[in-house]
């Protein structure tokens, strides 16, 4: 794998790259500053990279990512980074611009579906909702539902959020036991990921906040008192564009067991950005809680995804999941 995972028809014939014979190959990216080079590119499209992703995607899987070579220069990459056993998400898919329309990300695709362990996963991606004919063709892939990806800018006072509903506690993410917070994340996103949430909540700049509730209880009950862990959530720097040397916010995930909760969840996140900086988030659809948030605070549209699975959703919850976590990597 480190001397490059070939495509099939790894060597382009001279009438498929206008004449000019190349070499093609897919190789697993041997460093987190590859990562950053395809995060660059992102950052290119406006798709607001967080900063510090790559740090945080890589260490959930470093045999997960994967740049595409022609005659030795990168020109494009994808990841396919991996959950426990049976899991995997695909993302990062790009090429540049002056290599796109030549089947390259076709290629790319089937490149590193021909990794080691991959033939009986779970492969889950978000996609542009007008590429999803294609994710069938190449992955077999099929439609779950769609996504809304929202902008807003921070403000001192936010329409639409209410101050008085608290109906929990919300304290630093870190604060709380990881086990259970690792035991309501995995009750959401389907799948145990304790590596990435680790570093995830641990990014630089990174605010993520827990929401926890006492029961009431007879005095003698000890174990009812114990706090419970009833949803978190996350805002981190992202780029706002290539050529922009200011940050702006993108808030994922905001996991919570009621409209309730996701709201608070919400209005603190959003609280945290500063006045006049841009603020992004990913709002799964059928979770319809969570778009009437989005609709009464006024945050406007900027496009659609479609979540897409080769073999069902997974036991993903929507109707808990106020804000994905990245479009990226699930």
């Amino acid at each position: 794998m480190s001397q490059g995972l070939q495509s099939k028809d790894s060597r382009a014939t001279e009438s498929e790259i206008g004449g000019n014979p190349v070499s093609f190959r897919v190789r697993q990216v041997t460093s987190v500053s590859e990562v950053c080079l395809m995060l660059e590119w992102a950052a290119a499209e406006e798709w607001h990279p967080g900063v510090y992703d790559a740090e945080s995607s890589y260490r959930q899987d470093p045999t997960g990512f994967y740049l595409a070579e022609v005659d030795g220069v990168p020109i494009g990459g994808a990841s396919l980074v991996k959950y426990e056993e049976h899991f995997a998400f695909l993302g990062y898919l790009i090429t540049k611009p002056s290599f796109r329309g030549k089947g390259y990300a076709r290629r790319i695709i089937e490149a590193i579906l021909e990794a080691p362990g991959m033939s009986n996963r779970n492969i889950g991606l978000d996609g542009m909702t007008h590429l999803q004919d294609a994710y069938s063709r190449i992955l077999g892939a099929q439609f779950a539902w769609k996504n809304s990806r929202f902008r807003g800018v921070g403000t001192d006072s936010f329409k639409g959020v209410k101050q008085n509903d608290n109906p929990a506690a919300l304290v630093s993410a870190k604060e709380v036991d990881f086990e259970h917070l690792c035991v309501f994340d995995t009750s959401v996103f389907g799948t145990p990921r304790p590596t990435f949430l680790k570093n995830w909540i641990s990014q630089p700049g990174m605010v993520a906040l827990a929401a926890v509730t006492t029961p009431e209880a007879g005095e003698d009950d000890e174990c009812s008192k114990q706090t419970r862990t009833t949803g978190y959530g996350c805002v981190r720097l992202c780029v706002e564009s290539y050529n922009d040397v200011n940050f702006s916010r993108k808030i994922g995930p905001i996991f919570a067991e009621s409209a309730a909760v996701g709201s608070q969840l919400f209005k603190a996140l959003v609280s945290s950005v500063p006045s006049g900086i841009p603020f992004y988030i990913d709002i799964p659809q059928p979770n319809e809680n969570a778009m009437e948030i989005a609709r009464e605070t006024g945050l406007e549209l900027v496009f659609e995804t479609a979540r897409m699975f080769t073999k069902g959703s997974g036991g993903v919850k929507c109707s808990m999941i106020y804000g994905l976590t990245t479009l990226e990597l699930g």
